[in-house]
């Protein structure tokens, strides 16, 4: 038989009442404040490419917070650029949403992607998208757009498989942009949008 003093099983019950404590502590500041770590660059980059193998993306340190709600991880990192064949569109956010549960069972974790870009050049977007997309519409948007910018937010969501469902949402901002047509021009376009 083992023997255990009252004095011991205080000290067991301490111990274990603080590493609750400390765990519960570590949870909330995780949930508050997160971390910022590189660690998940290599995950994030993987993921974008899972849109497209020729992106690149330029990343700097992500934050990452505990979502208690969702039960996800949530990785934002800020001032990226994305890369594709030398074009260069700069943005503002990547948010990750990663779920714990898919990853305790070993499947595909990110559930969601959110992408904000900075305000961009309307033809400098329709360019970087022909590079990707070699749809004829988009070479006849290049000539008539003139000018003007463009923010956006895009979001992603995957399935358990890890391809993007078709539930995607897309909404912007277009300022001061331009049209023209047969020696025509309307300037001056604003306007929001949402596919």
């Amino acid at each position: 038989e083992i023997f255990v003093s009252n004095e011991m099983k205080k000290i067991i019950y301490r111990t274990f009442i603080s590493i609750i404590f400390i765990f519960f502590l570590l949870i909330i500041y995780l949930s508050i404040f997160g971390i910022k770590t590189n660690k998940f660059n290599s995950q994030i980059i993987s993921h974008v490419k899972i849109i497209n193998p020729n992106f690149e993306l330029k990343i700097n340190e992500v934050s990452i917070k505990l979502n208690l709600l969702s039960l996800a991880i949530d990785a934002k990192t800020v001032g990226t650029e994305l890369i594709y064949k030398n074009n260069i569109i700069k943005l503002e956010s990547i948010i990750s949403k990663v779920s714990l549960k898919s990853m305790i069972n070993k499947q595909f974790a990110l559930s969601g992607i959110s992408i904000s870009t900075q305000s961009i050049p309307i033809k400098d977007l329709i360019s970087f998208v022909r590079q990707v997309n070699r749809e004829p519409k988009l070479l006849l948007a290049e000539h008539f757009i003139s000018k003007g910018h463009i923010v956006a937010d895009l979001k992603l969501e995957f399935d358990e498989f890890g391809k993007v469902k078709d539930n995607y949402i897309i909404n912007g901002l277009v300022n001061d942009g331009q049209i023209s047509l047969l020696n025509k021009s309307l300037s001056k376009l604003n306007f929001i949008f949402q596919i």
